[in-house]
């Protein structure tokens, strides 16, 4: 029998010349030349013949030797995980398939969310940019409305609204930074802990050196990549989520608001803060209301006067937040 392009290697360790790789090999008989079948992989036993040097000129020597041949064939679909191209499925029979390293990089590639991260700078902006709009419109917008009128101060709403949107863009990159780092960490890892069947029987897998070396490099080209631009983009968006803060403490009036807290109305409601009027710097004293305000009928009359028929908190955004805005008006909310 003779194979016909094919490495081998004898079980003694002497290693038989290499011819390559070819398409096939070819099974002959010794009676005749005939074509059999082409394969990929397969082991052979023949029995090489020797003739001994001595005076046994003509006695022939039997001696068994064991060969693997492997041959490799032009069609795709006889290539096997057994292929040298491959990895053998061996090294991480033990680990659970979903549970290997290589297998959840694949899986996050494949996610939805995750798999932003790894395309180019411009369509990654777009979808982030996109998430943006979406937050601002069903989110950000409405609750900022309530605040501050479009229309009449459109820079406060605009800086209100999108400060709330970029904040909940920003929690879904940190997440996205936190998958691809969990993976990444794994693939760098000599030694990865998995389950076997649930969290009680939990084991520790050392990589052998040939699967620690394709982790390392799968983690070092692709992950880390990923995880430089997920850093980038949460440090801009810390930065956009300060300068827009910045900017709400600098535009709102903060003094006059904190007046109508610190400080207690006049007795009619309609005299100006006198100057040395002491304000109230807890929040026991602007709870615990004087009795002589409590039981003024004249003063409640005049409150509910100018209150045009609702609770006097509406009137003031401080007490209004309080009270949960109950019974307010939306003109009240506009002003």
């Amino acid at each position: 029998m003779e194979a016909v392009g094919v490495n081998t290697r004898l079980d003694s360790g002497v290693a038989l010349p290499s011819l390559g790789q070819l398409s096939s090999y070819h099974k002959r008989s010794s009676a005749g030349g005939e074509r059999l079948k082409t394969c990929s992989l397969w082991t052979a036993k023949f029995t090489r013949r020797q003739v001994a040097p001595t005076q046994y000129k003509f006695a022939p020597l039997s001696n068994h030797r064991s060969v693997k041949i492997r041959a490799f064939s032009n069609d795709k679909d006889d290539w096997s995980s057994d292929d040298d191209n491959q990895w053998d499925p061996s090294y991480e029979i033990e680990v659970p398939s979903d549970q290997r390293p290589v297998n959840e990089l694949a899986a996050l590639k494949e996610a939805t969310l995750y798999s932003w991260a790894q395309l180019s700078v411009v369509d990654f902006g777009i979808r982030l940019a996109g998430l943006w709009v979406f937050f601002f419109v069903l989110l950000g917008g409405p609750i900022a409305a309530a605040s501050f009128e479009p229309t009449r101060e459109p820079l406060k709403f605009f800086l209100a609204g999108g400060a709330g949107s970029l904040f909940a863009v920003s929690v879904l990159v940190l997440r996205m930074y936190l998958g691809w780092s969990y993976v990444g960490d794994r693939l760098l890892s000599a030694v990865v802990p998995y389950e076997e069947t649930g969290w009680y029987d939990g084991q520790l897998y050392v990589k052998p050196p040939e699967i620690l070396a394709r982790d390392r490099l799968l983690g070092s080209y692709q992950v880390k990549p990923v995880m430089n631009r997920l850093k980038q983009t949460l440090v801009g968006a810390g930065a956009l989520l300060a300068s827009a803060t910045v900017a709400l403490v600098v535009l709102l009036p903060a003094q006059r608001d904190m007046d109508t807290v610190m400080y207690p109305p006049s007795r009619n409601g309609s005299e100006a803060i006198a100057a040395g009027s002491k304000p109230f710097s807890r929040k026991v004293d602007i709870l615990n209301v004087p009795e002589e305000v409590m039981n003024d009928d004249d003063m409640a009359a005049a409150a509910a006067a100018a209150a045009n028929g609702r609770p006097a908190y509406c009137t003031d955004r401080y007490y209004r937040a309080l009270a949960g805005g109950q019974y307010c008006k939306w003109e009240d909310l506009r002003k």
